[in-house]
């Protein structure tokens, strides 16, 4: 399988290429159905190799979105929820659910309202298992660490992962019982049955007490830090430092002059700079009509700086060429960039 973009008019498009195609159930039922959850997908022919078109015009993939943000309790929940409705939409249809790309650069969202498309592709089949525990540890490296909600159930996502039979929708029906019987603690007669062979559910370390009871001390927050210590030594300790180094010394960088006083000079001191309309998930923010949530990145790599476009509705230029969908261009001194219609002019 090989990927590229692609930009059509006004939609842009994830290209997979099979070189060796041959036409099956899975295909027809992919090409000839608009499926709920699924990218939508055209197909082209050349030879014996096939073109597939997947729609993701003003999407974003997950690991765009995780750059510059982390997990909420409520993100985790819609995440989980729209892959377990593309399950649910596999056993509908009749089609294989392991041949949905569950890495982050295949699942694609609307960054503000959280609804999940995912990517099938008839041709690359994985084991369910295997992706989910990849996916997993992925999320677990990108959760808001303050939101203990959102802690607590990327936890028992890798856990479930790691079952033999993984469910997400058995992960969701305990959490949704578990919030029910108050503030996500385990109900009385769950409580009884804590230990097992792995220990106590992370649920239990959720603002109650081992015994179900209310615990305003903060011994639940303890509790629960030495839990993840055990089994993510590694994550936990990155807390104390984590990305917070980005936000520490700002080396000079590349500077971009705003050609306009309406709209803010950049200076690009990461090895990575995001750009784009959505606040919290940028490092320079344009506030403007024609800008995209996530819409371009500045990249460094040694003493070279690339200018990428992400997906853009409007699009992203650079000495009048537009990019194409995810084209890296590299920048010098005296470059004209554009987002949209707001441009700028590349100072060392």
């Amino acid at each position: 399988m090989e990927v590229s973009y692609r930009r059509e008019l006004d939609h842009n498009y994830l290209v997979l290429e099979e070189k060796e195609f041959q036409e099956n159930y899975q295909v027809n039922m992919l090409l000839k159905n608009r499926i709920p959850g699924f990218l939508e997908c055209r197909m082209t022919r050349v030879d014996k190799k096939a073109f597939f078109y997947y729609e993701i015009t003003s999407r974003q993939n997950l690991r765009l979105v995780l750059e510059r943000k982390r997990l909420s309790l409520t993100e985790m929940i819609r995440l989980l929820e729209g892959l377990e409705q593309a399950a649910q939409t596999c056993e509908e249809y009749l089609l294989d659910g392991e041949r949905i790309l569950l890495q982050p650069d295949f699942i694609y969202l609307d960054p503000d309202e959280w609804k999940i498309w995912v990517c099938f592709y008839p041709f690359e089949k994985q084991e369910l298992g295997s992706q989910l525990l990849g996916l997993a540890e992925y999320l677990l490296d990108h959760l808001d660490r303050q939101d203990s909600g959102a802690v607590t159930l990327g936890y028992e996502f890798y856990r479930m992962a790691g079952e033999e039979n993984p469910s997400i929708r058995k992960l969701l029906e305990e959490w949704g019982n578990a919030e029910a019987g108050g503030a996500r603690s385990v109900s009385a007669e769950a409580a009884g049955n804590q230990e097992n062979e792995e220990g106590k559910s992370v649920f239990s370390y959720e603002k109650f007490g081992a015994d179900g009871t209310a615990d305003s001390s903060g011994a639940w927050e303890g509790a629960r830090e030495n839990r993840l210590a055990e089994n993510f030594p590694e994550w936990v300790d990155a807390s104390s430092g984590g990305t917070a180094c980005l936000a520490g010394v700002r080396e000079p960088g590349l500077f971009l002059r705003s050609e306009s006083a309406a709209y803010p000079d950049l200076r690009v001191g990461k090895e990575s700079f995001m750009i784009g309309k959505k606040k919290d998930a940028v490092d320079g923010w344009l506030k403007a009509r024609g800008i995209s949530r996530i819409h371009a990145k500045i990249s460094r790599e040694e003493d070279c700086y690339y200018l990428t476009d992400l997906n853009s509705t409007n699009g992203t230029f650079l000495n009048g060429g537009r990019l194409g969908v995810n084209e890296k261009a590299r920048l010098r001194p005296g470059d004209s960039v554009g987002f949209a219609d707001i441009r700028y002019v590349v100072e060392g």
